[in-house]
């Protein structure tokens, strides 16, 4: 089919519009992120033929991703729990297409970088002001009160994932940066940046904070140097001491609320992680049962109702919140395991280690070599490996609101590593 030339272009324009509003979007809920992608890999599908050889540089992104999509449509006509699973998996090919089409946005539009850099800084700046007034007055700009004295919603209002937002939109903010930096003065982008780092430690959110913390270390001897990066780390462990050290609420979050959550006692015996092991055995007991793959997409829910362990269930007299089943075992790596076996386990343990590994080559760049290292590579690169890190829990892997901003990054990492390649 030939489309016009200016049907074309409203359709990218359309389609950039979505992209640039997504920052904001995510904000929502995760309605209208999942309406934007729906609609941005439609039009992508409708026009994309126009620069095709476009899709063909990215073709072994999209045969990995087809693979394991398709995998987990094998997983899910297979499982016990059929109508449950299929239509998650099916409807998880919007994802590879929306990577896809912000690659080839990003090729496309000349101004969208831009302009897609305006809205993360504007996005960062209201929470972040939102933020910060929830902190001192106990309530957002809406008036609304925090559901804890020791957590922060800011404009999420009860779902309290202010500080997962944060973290998550960081590395995008950073190589859109980097991308635009001629434009910048960038000790704007050293506070603005700061300033959205200390509110992730005050949001409460432990896992946020702490995958954050991982990516900040893993980038800032790239943008700033060892030396500076060390100073760095130095105040910023200071503060956070002295943060902990004047306000009890986040004393409570970080000292003695880790050491219950992460070391209970049952009978004179140390109990790992007591408000999680439930959830974490009933993910490994449906790995145990449906080894290769898994019990399907989203199936762990219905699954985890039939766990059984006698030893952990003398613990609920003591721990009464510890339970068996929730929607997902709060790490990604078991519900792969429970819910795609070992098959869809692998599959995404290997692209873990691969970006892994083409960090610590970037590292040994920086430090054994003459060679310059590509900031907005590492950039993108470290926030991928921090949100796919293994040793923390986390949301839902196959969430659509987490998902979306993944394969926004998967997107961006495309392009970065095209533009690499040119150089």
């Amino acid at each position: 089919m030939i489309i016009k030339e200016n049907t074309y272009h409203n359709y990218l324009s359309f389609a950039s519009v979505l992209l640039i509003l997504m920052p904001l979007a995510l904000i929502s809920g995760p309605f209208l992120p999942d309406l934007f992608i729906v609609l941005i890999s439609f039009i992508f599908l409708f026009i994309f033929n126009k620069n095709f050889f476009l899709f063909k540089l990215k073709y072994n992104f999209f045969t990995l991703f087809l693979i394991f999509y398709f995998y987990l449509i094998l997983s899910s006509i297979l499982s016990d729990n059929f109508n449950q699973s299929i239509k998650s998996s099916i409807t998880y090919l919007r994802f590879g297409f929306f990577s896809l089409a912000v690659f080839f946005i990003l090729n496309n539009k000349k101004d969208f970088i831009r302009y897609f850099f305006i809205m993360i800084c504007f996005t960062l700046i209201i929470l972040i002001f939102d933020g910060y007034f929830q902190f001192i007055t106990e309530k957002n700009i809406f008036n609304f009160k925090s559901v804890r004295p020791d957590r922060l919603g800011g404009l999420f209002f009860d779902e309290l994932i202010l500080g997962s937002y944060l973290g998550k939109i960081l590395p995008i903010f950073f190589t859109f940066y980097l991308l635009n930096k001629e434009y910048l003065n960038r000790y704007y982008i050293i506070t603005l940046a700061a300033l959205t780092y200390i509110l992730v430690f005050l949001s409460g959110e432990r896992s946020a904070f702490l995958t954050t913390t991982l990516y900040l270390i893993m980038i800032i001897p790239f943008l700033l140097g060892i030396r500076k990066s060390i100073i760095l780390i130095i105040l910023a462990c200071t503060l956070f001491v002295g943060l902990i050290s004047i306000n009890k609420n986040i004393k409570s979050r970080y000292i003695d609320q880790v050491l219950v959550h992460t070391f209970g006692h049952s009978n004179d015996s140390i109990v790992f992680m007591p408000q999680h092991i439930g959830v974490f055995t009933s993910a490994l007991d449906i790995f145990k049962k449906n080894i290769f793959i898994g019990g399907g997409v989203k199936t762990f829910r219905i699954y985890c109702k039939d766990t059984v362990n006698k030893k952990l269930t003398k613990l609920k007299a003591i721990y009464p919140n510890l339970s068996f089943c929730n929607s997902h075992p709060h790490n990604y790596y078991l519900q792969l395991l429970a819910e795609t076996g070992l098959i869809g386990f692998l599959f995404v343990v290997a692209i873990f280690i691969k970006l892994f590994f083409n960090y610590f080559k970037q590292l040994y760049y920086l430090i054994k070599t003459d060679k310059n290292p590509d900031k907005k590579f590492v950039v993108i690169l470290s926030g991928l490996i921090a949100y796919m890190w293994p040793l923390t829990t986390t949301g839902s892997f196959f969430n659509n609101w987490i998902s979306s901003i993944l394969f926004l990054q998967i997107g961006i990492y495309l392009f970065i590593i095209q533009d690499k390649s040119k150089d």
